[in-house]
């Protein structure tokens, strides 16, 4: 098969799929014109995404992945991870090779895994969650262990038994979740090894459904009224009154708040889209009191934060928790809450998921042209249900 006239082109996988193979005993590269330093070796039977790059004096050639097996997005990803490598001083395949040899899972984590792939590839939140489940929840034991001795008996045991010492299939889950990807990550560096961690059964997770039932929301508030940050209050109060990811309240300014349209605006949801939000009367009135002592953009500001504004709030809910004796409430429960109460009130399941964030940006542009529309009534009828549970006699 004659090779392509054309060796240096803008790279797309149906270009690269069109790549006919080399002869017999023969093998050629293509290079793109897009991504610099990104190369296609092709042999007889396979094209693969290489890295090549002269670094002092010398062409190095850093395999990234097969074609076949692997996007041109993920190709670009991996060239882009390696670069990184190579920028420090570092020749990639140097690094690869000591994979090779008695890396622990521990030392594999940290120089590996975490800065190469998390630090790259993920959100500060997940960064955050990787470094949290290897330091609370992956076992010495097996954390001291090389990599290549680690076997499928031995994450099966530690996912049984992560299930029952922090008595959460999600914890168990997630752990398992982690070296999975660890070796995976281990797989495409070319460590020599299967994933012992693949193909072993996540334990079922049932949907959480708490939130504060009537009975409970006269002592809820009594206690967070007896909180002595004022700080607290306000958070939690907002939380419930709002709906919205914890994230997106501890982010908000007092310009994303309208009270001339009723609206909260918030630029970056989990799902990366913008959301316009409905404000209750009475999330606007606990709003207008607090912008009467405001003295900072935040809503909620943090001197002790690098952001700026609140970063952490999980310590002090557990304190008071504690201190008002509630059990089995997480953060989260104050926005199932908010919409259990619409619920109750006789909201549709249309109306509640709008209320707590439409994906669609063509919903909120027309909610930003109605104004109060049916979303607004069916957040406020939710919320006056609550003030109505928050009055009753005790």
């Amino acid at each position: 098969m004659p090779r392509p006239k054309e060796t240096h082109f803008n790279f797309t996988e149906a270009r690269i799929a069109e790549l006919p193979f080399a002869d017999k005993g023969d093998r050629y590269t293509v290079y793109d014109t897009t991504t610099k330093n990104l190369a296609v070796r092709v042999g007889e039977t396979t094209k693969i995404y290489y890295l090549i790059k002269r670094v002092n004096g010398r062409k190095i050639w850093v395999n990234l992945a097969d074609s076949e097996n692997t996007s041109l997005k993920d190709a670009r990803d991996l060239l882009i991870e390696n670069m990184k490598i190579v920028n420090d001083g570092k020749n990639p395949n140097d690094e690869k090779k000591k994979l090779r040899q008695d890396v622990t899972v521990q030392q594999f984590f940290d120089d590996f895994y975490y800065p190469a792939h998390s630090l790259v590839r993920k959100t500060k939140k997940s960064q955050n969650m990787d470094e949290m489940i290897m330091r609370l929840y992956i076992p010495s034991e097996i954390k001291r262990r090389k990599m290549l001795d680690i076997t499928r008996g031995d994450m099966e045991r530690m996912h049984n038994r992560l299930k029952l010492e922090l008595n959460s299939v999600y914890s168990a889950n997630r752990a398992l979740k982690l070296m999975r990807q660890m070796f995976y990550k281990a797989i495409d560096w070319d460590l020599p090894t299967t994933n012992p961690a693949a193909r072993i059964k996540l334990f079922k997770e049932v949907s959480r459904d708490r939130y504060i039932k009537e009975d409970e929301f006269p002592h809820f508030i009594e206690a967070l009224n007896a909180e002595p940050q004022k700080w607290f209050r306000d958070f939690v109060m907002l939380c419930l009154l709002v709906g919205q990811r914890r994230s997106n309240m501890q982010a908000l300014r007092w310009s994303d708040i309208s009270f001339e349209r009723k609206t909260l605006s918030i630029a970056k949801t989990k799902t990366g889209k913008p959301q316009l939000v409905p404000l209750s009367q009475q999330a606007l009135d606990y709003l207008s009191n607090m912008k009467e002592r405001a003295t900072s953009e935040w809503i909620f500001p943090s001197e002790r934060s690098e952001s700026g504004h609140l970063a952490n709030p999980q310590i002090a809910w557990r304190a008071f928790l504690k201190r008002a004796g509630i059990e089995n409430l997480r953060m989260h429960d104050l926005r199932r809450t908010f919409a259990s109460y619409q619920a109750m009130s006789g909201s549709t399941d249309e109306m509640i998921g709008k209320a707590l964030g439409d994906k669609s940006p063509a919903a909120i542009s027309v909610y930003a042209r109605r104004g109060n529309n049916a979303v607004l009534e069916s957040i406020q009828k939710g919320t006056d249900a609550m003030f109505a549970a928050i009055n009753q006699q005790k």
